[in-house]
């Protein structure tokens, strides 16, 4: 099996576990994903499988959205509903204010990751050494806010619902502390939901953990009609298609020259209805960064 899976991680479920359910359909396969999912939040966690594995990287890069709800006055020390609250206020911004925000957090801002993230810190992930109580530096970033907009507001439960639209690597925990913060206020996260990643949507994903089939063939059978083709995370890539002569080169690592085409940073190329390889063409040269090969039915 090659291709993709949308799938939706439910709240209480670790994106481990929601890997591990993948396999238990796919086990001769390779299987990745594409950025974890914390345990109190849901949503879309695309799969790799097979060949697929591949591209994990080109859609790591692709931009995200969320839609996240922050509670405000009180500060916790994970940012969200699982931590402990460490800070309280009186200070609660009104809906005009939360709504004036917005564009203040637009464009290319630095982001300091919380303590309590999959982050590495010298080979260790930081939510490891935060439990321990040890103490460590995490190094600001800087990551891109596409978009981000209040979607509903409660004065009564003090409670503010916003969509962002960012780059990869951003920390929607931090995000919404920084908001609080700039509203001279504290706030946590106490809903969080991935919308979109790339090309994957929330409205065209699969929840396994909601599949009503009496056997596993039927829940195998469901799943697998629901993966995409390895080729469709390309969509706004140039493609070139070529002959089962150039293929052959490509797949032994020869020098493979296209006449009169343009220069492109990152190309993929099509051979028998599949992606064959992905790469880059420089005076009508190609060089591929990533060759695919598809066993033949029967083949182990």
């Amino acid at each position: 099996m090659n291709g993709w899976l949308n799938l939706y991680k439910p709240r209480g479920i670790s994106s481990a576990k929601a890997v591990a359910v993948v396999k238990s359909y796919f086990k001769k396969s390779r299987i990745g994903h594409t950025g974890t999912l914390d345990l109190e939040a849901e949503g879309v966690l695309p799969i790799a499988i097979g060949q697929a594995t591949k591209l994990v990287s080109i859609l790591i890069n692709s931009s995200k959205e969320y839609i996240f709800t922050i509670q405000f006055g009180a500060q916790t020390d994970t940012g969200d509903l699982a931590g402990k609250i460490i800070k309280k206020t009186d200070i609660i911004p009104t809906e005009d204010e939360c709504l004036n925000v917005c564009h203040k957090f637009v464009g290319i801002i630095k982001q300091i990751p919380p303590i309590y993230s999959a982050l590495k810190i010298n080979g260790v992930r930081a939510y490891k050494l935060a439990r321990q109580n040890k103490e460590f530096e995490v190094n600001p970033r800087f990551i891109t806010i596409y978009d981000l907009k209040l979607l509903c507001y409660d004065s009564h439960t003090k409670l503010a619902t916003y969509v962002v639209n960012c780059s990869k690597g951003t920390y929607v925990r931090t995000l919404a502390e920084d908001i609080s913060l700039s509203l001279h206020s504290l706030g946590f996260v106490v809903e969080l939901r991935r919308t979109r990643v790339g090309i994957f949507t929330e409205e065209n994903s699969i929840n396994m953990f909601n599949i009503n089939c009496k056997t596993f063939d039927e829940a195998h059978a469901v799943v697998k009609s629901k993966c995409l083709k390895v080729e469709d995370v390309l969509d706004d890539i140039p493609v070139l298609e070529v002959d089962e002569l150039v293929a052959q080169k490509i797949r032994y690592g020869q020098q493979c020259d296209f006449d009169k085409v343009e220069n492109h940073d990152q190309i993929w190329l099509k051979y028998d209805n599949k992606i064959l390889a992905i790469g880059s063409l420089s005076d009508e040269s190609f060089k591929s960064s990533r060759v695919f090969n598809y066993k033949k039915d029967g083949e182990e």
